[in-house]
């Protein structure tokens, strides 16, 4: 086996647990959820099911229209879809993160996990091992339409609260907060650590079955 993979492993698994902490403080801020969250607690309230088990059907479903417009993915992609949706129900299960009554708390505990989300992000694609399942399909919305990915973005989060909404899914002053303030604050964290997202290779799931079998 390569050596560097189990570095890589465990720094892309910190990565989804730090974010898995950071959605699940969001979840509980009780304020209002980001796009895709809002999409996945109502699939969760409409169909009986966790949010962790909405979330890995949205992913899926993403990676599949992804790879079939030409999008390869890698194993970060995967357990993006399956390992971080677990430790979110794990937590949710556990109840180690209270809910949020008040407004003035929401908040906090909203800009908590949003921070922890950006810092998750940053290991999970530091390890280059594949990028989360709706960037890849920004990439491929934006090539098939020749729109900007920023628009191709903004078309299918709106598109995401929408059928969330009417699914049952928790709209508020934290679905405007995360919409207008993730992007930024990515950016701001991604600055602060030296970190250039786009000059990082992600691999993909191929290539590292390929490394893996590789004998030093």
């Amino acid at each position: 086996m390569n050596r560097e993979y189990p570095r890589r492993l465990l720094v892309l698994l910190g990565g989804l647990a730090v974010s898995a902490v950071g959605i699940t403080m969001m979840l509980q801020a009780n304020i209002g959820l980001e796009p895709w969250s809002v999409l996945q607690q109502g699939m969760s309230k409409s169909f009986g099911i966790t949010y962790g088990t909405a979330a890995m059907i949205v992913g899926a479903v993403v990676v599949a229209a992804a790879f079939l417009c030409g999008e390869s993915f890698g194993l970060g992609t995967l357990a993006n879809i399956f390992v971080c949706p677990l430790f979110i129900d794990l937590l949710l299960y556990l109840d180690w993160i209270p809910l949020m009554e008040s407004l003035p708390a929401g908040l906090v505990m909203l800009l908590a996990g949003m921070e922890l989300l950006a810092l998750g992000t940053w290991l999970y694609m530091k390890s280059g091992l594949g990028s989360g399942p709706r960037d890849a399909l920004m990439v491929v919305l934006a090539r098939k339409t020749r729109r900007s990915v920023g628009f191709c973005r903004s078309s299918v989060e709106i598109l995401a609260i929408a059928v969330g909404f009417l699914l049952g899914g928790q709209v508020g002053v934290g679905t405007v907060i995360t919409g207008v303030g993730i992007g930024p604050l990515f950016n701001l964290n991604f600055a602060l650590l030296h970190f250039r997202a786009a000059e990082v290779r992600q691999e993909n799931v191929a290539e590292t079955f390929r490394n893996l079998c590789v004998r030093q």
